[in-house]
């Protein structure tokens, strides 16, 4: 029950990306067009709020790697979105951008932290 949010958000991305790659935009896809950095603002939010939710659907799982001690659903998150961001370059109508990335990138960290931050807030409050 706990994955549904997040697999529901998660489809929700997947349909963005198809439209976007097939060239059919949604309303809101051509004002976030037509916002400075609207772009860079999605892609933070959606694939932040993504791994904000996986994060808290695993429970805040690590992993850790010799010395690394990684969070799970940053990997995850950040793994489908560097991959989406290749795939644009199959695509005319697509562009690949590292800057996209980055917003990718500062997103995930943020959200994971603002879930874990929050999750040790609420339980402490809780007892």
């Amino acid at each position: 029950m706990r994955y549904i949010p997040s697999l529901l958000f998660f489809a929700f991305i997947c349909f963005i990306i198809v439209m976007a790659d097939t060239n059919h935009k949604l309303g809101l896809m051509k004002i976030i067009e037509g916002v400075p950095f609207g772009d860079k603002v999605g892609h933070f939010m959606l694939f932040g709020f993504l791994a904000g939710l996986i994060n808290v659907a695993l429970k805040f799982r690590r992993l850790k790697i010799r010395t690394l001690d990684i969070n799970m659903a940053g990997v995850i998150v950040l793994t489908f979105a560097v991959a989406e961001e290749f795939t644009q370059l199959a695509f005319a109508t697509r562009t690949f951008e590292l800057a996209d990335m980055l917003s990718d990138v500062l997103g995930v960290w943020s959200f994971v932290f603002l879930s874990e931050w929050m999750w040790r807030r609420i339980t402490k409050e809780s007892r």
